[in-house]
């Protein structure tokens, strides 16, 4: 062997054994890291010219591959993110006929860099289809070398002693790649070695990172995705994330690349990050191996914790059997190994000859199928001794003896005893399993059945799985079965499986637990099999929006029994606690009213209705009596155009005095404290004792609550049809409207769509039994949350007012971060932003531009925060500066005639001259202009193109050529993403929307 020092440049090795090398894989890998081999954590392996695992592949194109994904690819600037949509099952001729068509094809390229370039411009387009975690092998059966399912590695530790198949760990998978379909960056699961190996078509590029660099990899990860790593600090195993070679060039972060072709293996080594690409139609086969030198690896391997299905297997029989020595002091939490990624692996040690010597002797005997046609599909069978097996696994007269079939498509796995007759009957009971939190469950047959040896089961924890949330029993019975379609497609998640399985659920095994079971003299054993892949997702719901009504997503088509809870069951959020006794389902008390209402009260601007753009909160010294305060007025929040529903001048309000205040009024009975003007209470009526309308009819109303929404207290008035409703709620819905504006009453709701009654309140919905009343949505693009307008103010969802006809401009929590986080432009600095022609294209940002605007309130009591100085024609704004605050002004409008306004106060706003590519340039407020960094929107990215002349084509391309193309918002709201565009522009798009419908 070698020095340590071998490969010291890291670099990918490219190994051609001869025949007589080739023979034993095990010592060839020994061979190849005494060359240095896994310090690039990848290798290529030519095998022998005259050597073939399959005669040929004429034969497989009715081959099905049962959950192929579609990968859909998000980012910008060498960072992306990829997710996974399943598909429906194709067979390989389609998957073929699919890859080779127009749409998915390989384009034309000079070479293998050219092809690259290609890779990394057109990432985000035309999402591939790609048939990955296929169970199944296209080795001949009479191969021996290096045949991916019987590597003999010291993995099949798992296997021999506790009969646990792991697909795609120690079974082989299959890759059907079309071009641009990607293995984003990861380590194998355990840190294990794998080997994979291209069985014909195109080439697939490799990317690989030195396992001594790994963690600077990572660290680099962490700083592109914090969210990701808050979410799970070990994301790179969610194999999501991509990152371009610029990039990792960028950071000085070594890596070396290499592409496969067809016929050759690729070995990755324990730690080795490695991503790539398919060229085009392909197929290859992979599994995963260990070495003596892996164990350290595995004993240190990050674990991801948010997913069930993910792979995690115990060290303890690996420590035990091949580090004796260590073991006791491992067991403890003293074996201290700093892992050294320049050593090789040994090419023996005394436990692995004994290890090796017993396999030898115990081997189990493997039948082969003697009817077996070689213009099928191949099967690779195990068996324990004893088993004979002379018919296909899908004939209804076969044995039922214990196997593991791994077909070329998924079946359900048998297990029962092995000493069983050959012929025997496949009347099977039905076993009901129940299992104990523990590794491994060991199930007596009979009470009194004999016991089993210890060393009979020494070491059979090995795959460790997901903890049981509950203590069980196990039902006696002679054999079990376990049918879960979904156990051989990883692609589909354990969930689904389990809840769409009847006999998933009868078995009551969790995913990637193992069941094993002891009779008298021979085991029975449940062979359970998962791997972690990729997270697929459901294909995005479709958001369309008939009326004004935006459609929610899936998970909304709840029915109201699951919304129902336990009254008894305390809150736990803060907004809420406060409304526990206020919910309309609960028994009404006036008290608890009384002590709401006091609290909003004691709060600015300290009406019941204009609090509606002030976020509620509690106060902490709250008193249940109708104090009021020593002013006795306040300015209302509400302009007087909120209240009206038709356009034109508003009725001359006579509570409004000259300086907009109005006087406060308090009920005497349920201490709602109101602005007169808000509520609409006559001059005549204003004074210290007063009653609310709800309180005027309490003797036979007072158990009605508000019909709009689903709490008590606040201010209300009389509908139309005889019910009650806040007034906050009516202001806050755009199609109720108040007949009598004067006097805000009648409440008239008949013309609020049905789609609006059908929505869910994501506040209440689980806090409620029996759904009701009439929701709000955020105003921003298409978003579909919604919530009553009295919930969504309680919880603190910013609202203001809009422009007509929209009353209201609702920004619910998860579009609040870009107007809060949003930074300056600069000149010169390239964004994107919207053309005349109404697409997004790159652009540059030639001037910046300050301008102030005077905030105005006109007589008639509507509102303008963006009026022009130069606007203000009673002042030479110019020359005095603005006026003082609360004089009356005149403003020119835009239809040129004059209004009087009294002057709020001033606001500055910048903004951007941008020049598109076309030469073309446009005047754009912040909000209408995205940076390379931020999120955009669903909105903006259905819109966004690239101008033929690619003028500003830097913008578009890094140092090393690729792409700057639009990055996705956040993973978790990834199939929720809303356009943050101004209000009048959404007003046109609606009404475009609606006149097309």
């Amino acid at each position: 062997m070698k020095v340590a020092t071998a490969n010291p440049a890291c670099k990918i090795m490219t190994f051609r054994p001869t025949m007589e090398e080739f023979k034993d894989f095990n010592q060839y890998l020994v061979y190849m890291e005494s060359q240095g081999a896994q310090r690039a954590g990848l290798a290529k392996v030519i095998p022998p010219k005259d050597w073939k695992p399959r005669r040929n592949y004429d034969d497989i194109d009715d081959f099905v591959i049962q959950a192929p994904i579609q990968q859909m690819v998000a980012g910008q600037s060498g960072l992306f993110t990829q997710y996974n949509i399943q598909k429906k099952p194709l067979t390989v001729q389609e998957f073929r006929r699919l890859a080779n068509s127009d749409m998915y094809c390989t384009p034309r390229y000079l070479n293998y860099e050219d092809l690259e370039r290609k890779y990394w411009k057109n990432l985000t387009f035309v999402s591939p289809i790609y048939g990955a975690d296929v169970s199944g092998t296209l080795y001949d059966e009479d191969i021996e070398e290096w045949n991916i399912g019987h590597l003999n590695s010291i993995l099949d530790v798992i296997e021999e002693d506790c009969g646990v198949s792991i697909q795609g760990v120690n079974t082989p998978y299959l890759y059907f790649g079309m071009w641009k379909t990607s293995f984003s960056w990861h380590t194998e699961d355990m840190d294990l070695y794998s080997i994979n190996y291209l069985h014909f078509g195109e080439p697939k590029s490799w990317y690989a990172i030195p396992p001594e660099h790994g963690k600077r990899l990572e660290r680099l990860a962490i700083g592109f995705f914090p969210n990701s790593f808050k979410s799970c600090e070990a994301f790179m195993r969610h194999k999501m994330t991509l990152i371009s070679p610029s990039v990792l060039k960028k950071y000085s972060i070594p890596f070396d690349k290499i592409t496969q072709e067809a016929g050759e293996f690729m070995i990755t080594f324990p730690y080795g990050y490695h991503a790539g690409f398919n060229h085009g139609f392909n197929c290859a086969e992979s599994t995963n191996f260990a070495s003596i030198r892996w164990i350290n690896y595995g004993k240190v391997a990050t674990q991801c914790t948010c997913s069930k299905d993910m792979v995690k297997i115990s060290m303890d029989p690996f420590v035990r059997r091949f580090q004796p020595d260590r073991y006791q002091a491992w067991t403890q939490g003293k074996d201290s190994c700093p892992l050294d990624h320049t050593l090789a692996t040994p090419s023996t040690t005394p436990e692995l000859q004994s290890w090796l010597q017993r396999r030898r002797r115990k081997a189990p005997s493997t039948t082969s199928l003697t009817n077996y046609a070689h213009d099928s599909l191949p099967y690779t069978m195990w068996s324990e001794s004893g088993c004979q097996q002379d018919k296909f696994p899908d004939s209804p007269n076969s044995s039922s003896c214990t196997q593991t079939w791994t077909n070329l498509e998924p079946i359900p796995m048998q297990c029962s005893g092995a000493d069983m007759a050959p012929n025997a009957p496949p009347d099977l009971k039905q076993q009901s399993v129940e299992l104990e939190p523990v590794k491994a469950c060991v199930l007596g047959e009979q009470a009194g059945s004999q016991e089993p040896q210890e060393e009979e089961f020494k070491g059979q924890e090995y795959y460790e799985c997901a903890k049981s949330e509950h203590d069980g029993s196990v039902s006696d019975s002679d054999s079990c079965e376990s049918g879960d379609k979904g156990a051989d497609s990883s692609s589909e998640s354990s969930e689904e499986n389990a809840m769409s399985d009847p006999e998933y659920v009868e078995t009551g095994l969790e995913p990637g637990e193992v069941c094993t079971v002891s009779s008298g003299y021979h085991t029975q054993t449940v062979k359970k099999t998962t791997k972690s892949w990729r997270h697929p997702l459901r294909k995005p719901t479709a958001r369309a929006v008939p009326s004004a009504v935006k459609q929610q997503a899936a998970s909304d088509d709840e029915t109201i029994e699951e919304c129902a809870t336990n009254e008894e069951e305390p809150e736990t959020e803060e907004w809420a606690k406060p409304l526990v006794h206020l919910w309309q389902h609960r028994k009404a008390h006036l008290q608890y009213e009384r002590e709401y209402n006091t609290t909003a009260a004691k709060s600015a601007p300290h009406c019941a209705v204009c609090t509606l753009f002030m976020p509620y909160c509690q106060v902490t010294d709250s008193q249940a009596s109708c104090t009021q305060e020593a002013s006795l007025r306040s300015r209302p929040l509400i302009p007087e155009i909120c209240f009206a529903y038709q356009e034109g001048p508003c009725p001359l309000n006579t509570l409004l005095e000259e300086d907009g205040s109005s006087p406060l009024v308090a009920c005497s009975s349920c201490c709602v404290q109101v602005h007169a003007s808000c509520y609409g209470v006559a001059a005549h009526d204003v004074g210290p004792v007063w009653t609310c309308d709800r309180c005027h009819y309490l003797w036979t109303t007072y158990m009605f609550g508000c019909s709009l929404c689903n709490l008590r207290g606040g201010a209300l008035k009389r509908t139309s049809d005889d019910r009650w409703a806040h007034v906050m709620c009516a202001v806050g819905l755009p199609e109720v409207k108040f007949i009598d504006v004067v006097k805000r009453a009648p409440i008239d709701i008949s013309a609020i769509p049905v789609q609006r009654y059908k929505l869910k309140c994501i506040y209440c919905r689980n806090r409620i039994k029996r759904l009701s009343g009439a929701c709000i949505q955020c105003s921003c693009g298409r978003c579909p949350t919604s919530f009553h307008v009295t919930c969504a103010h309680a919880a603190g969802v910013p609202m203001e007012p809009d422009d007509w006809p929209y009353v209201v401009f609702i920004t619910c929590h998860r579009h609040q971060s870009r107007s809060s986080s949003a930074v300056e432009l600069e000149v010169g600095q390239t964004v994107i932003s919207k053309h005349k022609n109404l697409r997004y294209y790159s652009s540059r940002v030639t001037q910046v531009t300050a301008q102030t605007f005077y905030e105005v309130m006109f007589d008639d009591g509507s509102f303008s925060n963006d009026t022009f100085p130069e606007d203000i024609v009673s002042r030479d704004c110019s020359q005095l500066g603005p006026p003082e605050m609360g004089d009356a002004v005149q403003v020119k409008w835009p239809d040129g005639l004059f209004y009087g306004a009294k002057y709020l106060g001033s606001n500055t706003s910048y903004m951007y001259q941008v020049e598109f590519e076309d030469g073309s340039q446009v005047l754009a407020k912040r909000e209408d202009i995205y940076t390379l960094d931020e999120d955009l929107p669903k909105k903006v990215k259905g819109r966004l193109s690239t101008a033929s002349s690619m003028r500003f084509q830097d913008a578009f391309f890094t140092t090393q050529g690729e792409r700057k193309r639009r990055r996705t918002p956040n993973s978790r709201f990834q199939t929720d993403y809303i356009a943050h565009i101004s209000p009048r522009t959404f007003a046109r798009i609606s009404e475009t929307h609606s006149k097309a419908n």
